[in-house]
């Protein structure tokens, strides 16, 4: 079958250490040579281009500084505070305060990896400080950061949103309870082992000091309530969002703040444009990939087996998670939604899904893929950060991985806690 070729051939460049994007357009190069050896070579840098030439895909940079600009201008200390307010009496505090603040600091960044290199910086380091083992350390770090692309805002949802021309506010939206419920899913987990492991309480809960440490950490999460009703009320696009919200970023930091200076302005904007760089050539490489799914009509032949072993909705639902999986053993999220949604959006759609009910399903899934060897690249920069060896880490993260695992099959199949805010702000 064409895809086992595209993909195979792909996953064996990546194996050997081929860059990413090099081993997409070396798999598109390979596919078109053996079933379209006619096709002018051209077509390649063509649609590489026209990939990302698409003016929704300025949300990305635009995010991606708003993000860097927050945690250049004293953001991210003011979360942590409010976290340790709000979570640090409950037993196991600082593994607690660590999934709180990457829930929270989900709002400001919309990136899994940056979520992990800023939270695990501070709290990853805290707890091994305080008696964490490190392998626990960095395998909560690196789970809780998956929450930051589902919650608000993301920037797999506006790829998602893009490549299948649905609303980036229902998305949004959509992702606002998953996001929670993973939060909460790891927190219980937490406190198990808290008991199990025998470890303390933090100081007595306080109104006074919530209050305190909230009103300081508001100039940082008025931002996602500012962008989701603007969103809401047609006041602005993404794109306008993601605009507003560097603005927003920039003023508060220099001059609400005053903790962001020129040097970290300089330093934002350069972490930032490495990384909108980094997804975006991605994405044009990626975009060569969709264009030979279509080209060869491979999604009509994915149809054809799945439909071959049922045409049950629940049924498809699961083969399609089990797929996405494995695919996110080996592949990196973005990619992966941006080859494989013009694969099995169609398939989900014949059979009546909701458009962004399959979105956030297929978001959270390859997410997990994150959190998961032999890529995890969550695992090893949480592993980096904290000082522990990756086996450690890994070990750590396997009950973590069985819980978004179980999140994501409560999410497939109970459509209503996705599209319950979506439902009620749309329709």
């Amino acid at each position: 079958m064409t895809v086992l070729l595209l993909v195979g051939v792909m996953l064996l460049l990546a194996l050997f250490g081929v860059p990413l994007v090099f081993a997409i357009l070396g798999a598109s190069l390979v596919t078109i040579l053996v079933y379209r050896p006619g096709l002018p070579l051209e077509l390649i840098p063509q649609f590489f281009v026209s990939g990302v030439n698409h003016y929704a895909l300025l949300a990305v940079a635009f995010f991606f500084l708003a993000g860097e600009l927050m945690n250049a201008g004293g953001i991210t200390s003011r979360i942590v505070a409010f976290a340790q307010a709000l979570v640090g009496h409950i037993r196991g505090n600082i593994a607690h305060v660590n999934i709180v603040t990457s829930m929270m600091f989900a709002c400001v960044s919309g990136s899994a990896a940056a979520g992990a290199a800023v939270v695990g910086s501070v709290l990853g380091k805290s707890m091994v400080s305080r008696g964490f083992q490190p392998q626990f350390a960095g395998a909560l770090t690196a789970a809780a950061s998956v929450v930051g692309p589902i919650i608000p805002p993301s920037i797999p949802m506006i790829i998602f949103a893009v490549l299948t021309e649905q609303s980036v506010g229902k998305l949004f939206l959509a992702g606002l309870i998953p996001g929670v419920l993973i939060g909460l899913a790891l927190m219980a987990y937490c406190y198990a082992m808290a008991i199990r492991r025998g470890w303390d309480k933090g100081d007595p809960f306080s109104w006074g000091q919530v209050m305190y440490t909230g009103r300081r950490a508001i100039v940082a999460l008025f931002v996602p309530i500012f962008i989701m009703v603007g969103i809401l009320g047609g006041i602005f696009t993404a794109t306008e969002a993601g605009a507003i919200a560097v603005a927003y970023s920039f003023f508060a930091g220099m001059f609400i703040l005053k903790e962001l200076t020129w040097a970290g302005f300089y330093r934002a904007l350069t972490r930032a444009a490495i990384g909108t760089a980094t997804v975006l050539v991605v994405v044009g490489a990626s975009s060569v990939v969709a264009w030979i799914i279509a080209d060869l009509q491979i999604a009509r032949q994915v149809a054809a087996a799945i439909f071959a072993i049922s045409e049950s909705p629940w049924i498809v639902l699961l083969l399609i998670n089990l797929f996405l999986l494995v695919v996110g053993l080996f592949l990196d999220a973005l990619p992966a939604i941006i080859i494989l949604t013009p694969i099995f959006f169609p398939i989900a759609m014949s059979i009546g899904i909701d458009p962004t009910h399959f979105g956030v399903v297929m978001i959270v899934n390859l997410l997990i893929g994150l959190c998961t060897p032999p890529v995890g690249i969550l695992l090893y920069l949480s592993a980096s950060v904290v000082g522990a060896r990756p086996e450690g880490v890994i070990r750590e993260a396997l009950p973590m991985v069985a819980i978004l695992i179980g999140v994501l099959a409560l999410i497939t199949y109970v459509p209503s806690i996705v599209l319950t805010f979506p439902n009620f702000f749309y329709d």
